[in-house]
């Protein structure tokens, strides 16, 4: 019998307790006062792994002229190891007016099996990085107190007028019900479906995804 890999195409917060390598972070800020950012690995498995690392931009392509690179692109984590990815960017192509966004892409390669009836995993991981101007003057916490919430009969949307990317999470109904929401690209409007029947009223509240990668809550915050 064939050794089985399967690669899992996941998101970071869903990835399984298959994955070998452990990441310490949810999402990379890239302050651009800083040369480069980095992200911390670790090998929680019993067996060396290799690890191919690339960026998509916002779109998700990978075939797009991209002003970042990843280092190193491939390695080599042992077992119960730690490792350091670094991203530089070029210092040219990247508006200084608001964040920019790149998808951290993160491809387990994981050991030959001696065993052909063995059941390989190999899992793919996504993440965010945020390259973030340094004279924006603002903090992702102020951004989300100047979202512009509607709802427009079974229509809810919410307009992001600052610089900067939202993260929003859930958006909490009566009666214990919530919602998954979406990102809020900086200067944009994104809608959601309502369950039928519901009003929001004069105030929503929300939780969105903190710099730290953790969730906020946001209580009330009036509507139009």
């Amino acid at each position: 019998m064939k050794k089985l890999f399967i690669f899992a195409l996941l998101q970071l917060f869903s990835v399984s307790s298959f994955a070998a390598i452990q990441l310490e972070a949810t999402r990379v800020i890239y302050n651009s006062n800083s040369s480069s950012a980095s992200l911390s690995l670790n090998n929680g498995s019993d067996q060396n792994y290799m690890l191919q690392s690339w960026l998509e931009n916002e779109n998700r392509s990978s075939n797009a002229a991209i002003p970042m690179q990843v280092i190193p692109p491939i390695m080599r984590i042992d077992a119960g190891k730690e490792a350091t990815l670094r991203f530089i960017y070029s210092g040219h192509g990247l508006p200084t007016n608001r964040e920019s966004l790149f998808w951290i892409n993160l491809q387990e390669i994981p050991p030959s099996a001696k065993d052909t009836n063995t059941l390989q995993i190999a899992v793919h991981s996504r993440l965010k990085l945020f390259y973030r101007p340094q004279g924006l003057n603002t903090t992702l916490d102020k951004e989300v107190q100047k979202l512009v919430w509607r709802q427009t009969g079974n229509k809810l949307s919410v307009t992001n007028n600052g610089p900067m990317y939202v993260s929003l999470n859930r958006l909490h109904l009566a009666r214990g019900k919530d919602i998954y929401l979406d990102m809020v690209a900086p200067d944009s409007t994104e809608q959601f479906t309502l369950p039928a029947n519901t009003q929001v009223g004069s105030a929503v509240s929300f939780s969105y995804v903190n710099d730290f990668g953790g969730t906020s809550e946001v209580k009330d915050f009036p509507t139009k």
